[in-house]
């Protein structure tokens, strides 16, 4: 197995254990439900209002399904809350229950918009549920992981490809970067841990062998502020570590490159936000043929980089 080959196995293996290896805690669950609202709908058009809190989860209870109801914030701007089947189909009795998820706290108004022929009252009783509450604030509260992708392209000073010391009549061109990678960063607000934990790069370079990367790239927030559903700006150093490729070729370079990034957290939604990030790093390579009476050296450059991430 080749040296790549035995990288991108021991990146897989080094990166999964902290993304999966996560424990789970139990949760202690109350279960004595709150009720919050218990009225009988006898005809449409009849309107009951409640207050209903983000971050909880609401347990109604339909003693039959003669009334069709609608529920939505008295605000018209207010977001519906996300409304679920408890059970899978109706109950013995008849009944029905549901599970609502609001996301603002706010007042919300239940409004009757049919009533079948039979013309019988339908009960609603509305519990908050204690427990389920109680797991949804502990999953917000203790979010694992986000994971994404991120793309970007960049900029790199000219080095010579050998593991000889450049002679003076050399004078290596600069050349261009193209990348892609997996990416995952800690969703706590105190988590200050993100990378690219498998990447796939293509670097050129003006009259010289293009190079075929596959790295791993941690980052550390030093200033800044992170966390799902928040945007913001960061800074950190970031540490590329890589394995490449060459056509044709037996060599399989490898690459340390230690720098600096910033990036731009910006929030469109509850569960994904899109990054904008530049990086600086003074890159090292290794591996290259030794011409035979070289003097040993370590080929050096420049990079430059920028890209765009999406997390969820």
């Amino acid at each position: 197995m080749n040296l790549p080959a035995v990288t991108c196995a021991v990146l897989l293996t080094v990166w999964a254990s902290p993304l999966w290896g996560q424990t789970t805690k139990q949760l202690t669950q109350d279960s004595a439900d709150v009720l919050v609202l218990d009225h009988d709908f006898t005809g449409p058009g009849e309107i009951v209002r409640v207050f209903l809190q983000n971050g909880q989860v609401y347990r109604a209870e339909l003693s039959s399904s003669n009334v069709s109801l609608e529920i939505r914030g008295v605000v018209r701007t207010i977001q519906a809350p996300q409304v679920y089947p408890f059970l899978a189909s109706q109950t013995s009795s008849g009944s029905t229950f549901l599970e609502i998820y609001p996301e603002k706290d706010a007042e919300y108004e239940i409004r009757s918009t049919a009533i079948s022929a039979s013309k019988l009252p339908t009960r609603l009783r509305l519990y908050r549920d204690v427990g389920a509450s109680a797991g949804r604030q502990y999953v917000r509260a203790n979010r694992g992981w986000e994971i994404g992708i991120e793309v970007g392209g960049g900029w790199h000073s000219g080095f010579v490809q050998s593991g000889a010391a450049p002679t003076v009549e050399s004078d290596p061109a600069d050349g261009t970067d193209v990348e892609a990678c997996f990416t995952a960063r800690g969703a706590a607000l105190s988590s200050r841990f993100s990378a690219c934990v498998l990447g796939l790069g293509h670097q050129s370079q003006h009259g010289a062998r293009s190079i075929l990367w596959v790295y791993t790239e941690p980052r550390f927030r030093l200033l800044g502020s992170g966390g799902i559903g928040r945007s913001g700006w960061e800074l950190g150093p970031v540490f590329r570590f890589g394995a490449g490729m060459i056509s044709a070729s037996r060599e399989a370079p490898v690459l340390f490159a230690p720098g600096i990034y910033v990036a731009r957290s910006i929030s469109s939604s509850k569960t994904g936000r899109w990054s904008l990030q530049a990086s600086y790093s003074r890159a090292f390579y290794k591996n290259f043929t030794l011409p035979t009476g070289g003097v040993p050296a370590t080929p050096k450059g420049h990079r430059v980089s920028f890209g765009v991430g999406w997390y969820r």
